[in-house]
C-alpha cells in the first residue's frame, strides 16, 4: 500500500499539511492506520483539484472559500455532473435483486453469560474461554440451570437477572455477538461461547420475532433516490479522477491509492 509522507503532498503546487490530514483522520472510522490515511488524503486531494476547477471555471475567489469550500464545490458538480432519473423498471429489478434487503430487521428476546477478559491478555482470554466452554457444557447438559450459573459467573449486570438482557434487534451490539445471535431461533442456546472483543458470552434466544417484508411500493421512492445518488457518486469519482490525470500531484498516487 502507498503511504504518502506527511506534510509533502502537493496538487499543483498546493501543499496537502500534516494538520490538514490529522484533521480529516479525526472523523474516519477503520482498523488499518495506512488505509485511514490514504483515504484523508486521496479526499484532500480530491477538495483540492475540485476547487481549483471551481476557481478556473470563475465560480469563485479562491481566498474568499477556501476555508468552507463545500457550497462552491457542489456549485461546480451541479454544473459538470449530470445524473439520469431512474425509471419505474429500473427501481424494480434492484428491488428484486436485493429483496433479502427490504425487510425489518428481526427482533430477538435474549439472555447471555458473560466472561470479561481483556483482549491483550492472552493468559485471561485462554482461562475465560475455557470457562466459558465448560459451564456451556453444563448448560446444554441440563439448559434449566442457565439463570442460576448466569447469577454465579456472568461479569455483566445482568447476572442479577438470570442473564436477561431485554429484546435486541440489529445495530444494538458488537458485530460478532450480532452475527452469532441473528443466526439462531427462538429457544437456542449458543452451540460455542461467541468471542468478542471483551470476552466471551454464551447466549440464550428466549424469543424472536423474524423481521417482515416491505412492499415495492412502499420503497420505490426510496430506491430511486439511492440509485440516483450511487450513480452520481460515480460520475464525481470519474469527474475527480479525470482532474488527477491532468494535475501535477506529488507525494501520493491518486491512481495507485484509488479504492484502498
Amino acid at each position: 500500500m502507498f503511504v504518502a509522507e506527511e506534510g509533502r503532498v502537493t496538487v499543483n503546487g498546493v501543499v496537502i499539511t500534516g494538520e490538514q490530514i490529522e484533521r480529516e483522520l479525526q472523523s474516519a472510522t477503520g482498523d488499518d492506520p495506512d488505509k485511514l490515511r490514504n483515504n484523508a488524503i486521496r479526499a484532500l486531494v480530491s477538495r483540492e483539484l475540485l476547487l481549483q476547477e471551481a476557481v478556473n471555471w470563475g465560480l469563485c475567489e479562491r481566498a474568499s472559500v477556501v476555508n468552507n469550500p463545500e457550497q462552491v464545490i457542489e456549485q461546480l458538480l451541479s454544473n459538470k455532473i449530470e445524473v439520469p432519473v431512474p425509471d419505474d423498471e429500473s427501481c424494480e429489478r434492484f428491488f428484486n435483486e436485493n429483496r433479502e434487503s427490504f425487510a425489518t430487521a428481526p427482533e430477538c428476546e435474549v439472555s447471555h453469560i458473560f466472561f470479561s477478559a481483556p483482549i491483550a491478555d492472552h493468559e485471561a482470554r485462554e482461562a475465560a474461554r475455557q470457562r466459558a466452554s465448560e459451564v456451556l457444557e453444563k448448560i446444554h447438559q441440563n439448559p434449566q440451570c442457565f439463570e442460576r450459573m448466569a447469577r454465579q459467573e456472568s461479569g455483566c449486570a445482568s447476572a442479577a437477572n438470570g442473564g436477561y438482557l431485554g429484546r435486541i434487534s440489529k445495530g444494538q451490539t458488537v458485530p460478532a455477538f450480532e452475527t452469532a445471535l441473528m443466526a439462531m431461533h427462538r429457544g437456542d442456546i449458543s452451540e460455542q461461547p461467541v468471542e468478542t472483543g471483551g470476552g466471551f458470552h454464551i447466549i440464550r434466544v428466549d424469543d424472536r420475532e423474524d423481521g417482515e417484508d416491505l412492499p415495492f411500493e412502499i420503497l420505490k421512492t426510496w430506491i430511486r433516490q439511492n440509485l440516483i445518488n450511487q450513480m452520481r457518486q460515480k460520475a464525481i469519482d470519474g469527474y475527480v479522477k479525470g482532474l488527477a490525470s491532468k494535475a501535477q500531484i506529488e507525494g501520493f498516487d491518486f491512481a495507485v491509492c484509488e479504492g484502498e
